[in-house]
């Protein structure tokens, strides 16, 4: 909708179903907006996945009021608060932003194409919409298509939002650095550690999202 009101020409905002090139710049808008949410709330995540004392971040730790097993989401929030100010929640957002815009382009932009596959099969005038098993394959597809087009960057997030405030240098981490250092620490593995169970993970639940967007849609 916001790109049928500003950018696109008038022949496409009388469009119901916009043609796949806005279509994937919408969903990496979409990603774009989300990263500004998504990043404060999984800092939090991360950090309480940290287990105790850790070396990834001395932070979380008996001098920091950390005494159990279990850091609590507000214990969470008023160390990063402390420490960094209300800046430090967007910790990671360069990764955050980068793997939702992406993916999100991914995520929509590969849905689509499968969606027009399924569909060129179809005489003319039957029904286009998708069957259960269709959107289903398309969904599962886009979801593993999204995570490991991007994954890198979540990787780098994560690194970035739970280890320790200084690097190697002794300066903040930054996207760049944290990604050089991991690189010639793991290669390009270590850049994709944990992918296959995010996939396994991603595979399902993205083709339950398209199939109950496909069945509302025909009912709305």
């Amino acid at each position: 909708n916001i790109l049928k009101a500003t950018i696109l020409p008038p022949e496409m905002k009388a469009m119901d179903q916009l043609p796949l090139g806005p279509l994937i710049a919408a969903g990496a808008m979409s990603g774009a907006t989300t990263s500004l949410i998504l990043t404060p709330i999984e800092l939090v995540k991360c950090r309480m996945q940290v287990p105790l004392p850790s070396p990834l971040d001395p932070h979380l730790g008996p001098s920091n009021g950390f005494h159990s097993s279990v850091v609590s989401p507000l214990a969470v929030i008023g160390d990063v608060y402390r420490r960094d100010g209300l800046a430090g929640f967007w910790r990671g957002q360069l990764g955050t932003l980068l793997r939702e815009t992406g993916g999100g382009a991914a995520w929509f932009g590969f849905y689509e194409i499968a969606a027009l596959y399924f569909r060129s099969g179809r005489t003319a005038g039957k029904d286009t919409s998708l069957t259960i098993t269709e959107s289903m394959l398309a969904g599962a597809g886009a979801g593993m298509a999204s995570n490991f087009s991007f994954y890198p960057a979540d990787t780098i997030k994560s690194k970035i939002q739970t280890g320790d405030l200084a690097d190697i240098g002794g300066g903040r981490q930054t996207f760049l650095g944290v990604g050089r250092a991991l690189y010639r620490t793991h290669g390009l593995k270590g850049l994709y550690r944990g992918c296959g169970i995010t996939l396994l993970r991603s595979a399902p639940a993205s083709a339950l999202i398209f199939t109950i967007y496909e069945g509302l849609r025909k009912a709305f």
